[in-house]
């Protein structure tokens, strides 16, 4: 936010201003103000398994913050403020194989190190193979057995799908990762493999039959290829390097120093509704079926970014009122800010604030996570201030009522009694 307004960025939600003021009630019902980002990843993610007309549009979450990019990573965690070009594949700052020169040079055999490098030299910016093994021996004049202790060696230092040859077998590769660490089922490298063409197309019974699945099963490996699955090198498989730290709200600083606030909506997430009625009969059950779901869908949609704009308005009022304790990262420049006196501001509900701000978590702009409440509250500069001051020789052996008179000269008009309580509070954290 910052004194520029909202960003580009933010567009999206700017319609959804008007109707703020209705939230209280409106999103009680809805249940979505109240959720954090995890549970709306959740909300969305049985969504996507359960509603044939709702799908995430092709790419995968940024490796950075969590938002669903074309490919590589996004503009923001490039640093490449506005800038909406995406690159093919990870960044070289989170490039996986990067380092794995040096490493893989200690595992391999002697008589193949020579092979290494050529090896090195056919991977793309994925980290997959440009050709297959034979091909690399034929091209050099290798022995195939080297390439393949190259391989060996790339692999054992390096994450497993490493030099994968297509990108199908570099997500087998990372679903049986999982499959191993039993993470997921056993059938879903098979359901990569063999199916994954299919699913893309939208049809399920295929695979259901040839593993003896359910479609609901079917639906449900295909969310987790969708979730956990990157089409390039990941460093880790496990389901904590696949755990994006993200946040409810992000602020960023511009370029010329102010901030910005972005709230994830339903484009964050990749959502985006199909048209389904191609080809459908004129079927009255049928045509009531894809209404049922499309409705479905873009009431998902609605609601995401109705939370989305509510936080954002609050977060930006509050950001305003806080921009020097931001700018110094702080207690002694924050100011007292209540959440009534931001639902006054905005014009909500104290309650609609309540909701909005508890449990979530705010990633400022130096990519630190803290509570979104950070924003909030009374006495924090004069706590800072009274904690300073008790750590001279002076302040330590000072009575409350002349701690209190050197707060009032450093502009901190507070009583006495106030001032022993904040004194027996700094005691205890200590």
């Amino acid at each position: 936010m910052g004194t520029h307004g909202p960003g580009p960025g933010l567009q999206l939600q700017s319609g959804l201003q008007p109707e703020l003021r209705a939230l209280p009630g409106l999103l009680k019902t809805l249940g979505m103000l109240a959720m954090t980002h995890a549970e709306v990843v959740t909300a969305t993610e049985r969504a996507l398994a359960s509603n044939p007309v709702l799908e995430r549009a092709e790419g995968h979450p940024c490796p950075g913050c969590g938002r669903h990019v074309a490919s590589g990573t996004c503009f923001r965690c490039r640093g490449g403020q506005g800038v909406s070009r995406f690159q093919d594949g990870p960044e070289p700052a989170v490039n996986p194989f990067a380092s794995l020169d040096e490493d893989a040079r200690v595992e391999v055999r002697p008589d193949s190190r020579h092979a290494l490098d050529l090896v090195l030299a056919h991977l793309t910016s994925r980290g997959l193979l440009d050709c297959e093994p034979e091909q690399i021996a034929q091209l050099h004049g290798l022995q195939p057995g080297q390439v393949h202790e190259a391989l060996r060696a790339l692999r054992a230092v390096g994450p497993p799908e490493i030099a994968a040859t297509s990108v199908v077998e570099l997500l087998a590769l990372q679903a049986e990762a999982l499959a191993a660490a039993g993470e997921v089922p056993e059938w879903l490298p098979h359901l990569v493999r063999g199916h994954l063409a299919d699913l893309a197309a939208g049809s399920t019974d295929g695979a259901a039959r040839a593993l003896g699945l359910s479609g609901a099963e079917v639906l449900a490996g295909l969310a987790v290829v969708r979730e956990r699955l990157r089409p390039f090198v990941a460093m880790d498989t496990s389901a904590g390097a696949a755990a994006i730290q993200t946040a409810d709200v992000f602020l960023y600083r511009r370029t010329d120093g102010s901030l910005e606030v972005e709230v994830p909506a339903s484009a964050w997430f990749g959502l985006q509704v199909v048209d389904l009625s191609a080809g459908l009969t004129d079927a009255s059950g049928a045509k009531q079926w894809l209404t049922e779901h499309e409705l479905a869908a873009r009431r998902l949609q609605y609601q995401i970014d109705r939370r989305a704009g509510a936080l954002l308005r609050i977060t930006e009022c509050a950001v305003t009122h806080q921009k020097d304790f931001l700018d110094h990262g702080d207690a002694g420049h924050h100011r007292p800010l209540t959440r009534t006196a931001v639902a006054q501001e905005t014009g909500l509900h104290p309650s609609t604030v309540s909701r909005a701000v508890s449990g979530k978590r705010l990633r400022l702009p130096s990519g630190t996570v803290t509570d979104l409440a950070c924003l909030f509250g009374k006495g924090q500069a004069a706590r800072a201030a009274l904690q300073e001051y008790m750590t001279t020789a002076a302040g330590g052996a000072a009575s409350d009522e002349q701690l209190r008179g050197a707060l009032a000269r450093s502009g901190f008009a507070i009583a006495r009694r106030t001032v022993n309580k904040y004194r027996r509070s700094l005691q205890q954290d200590a």
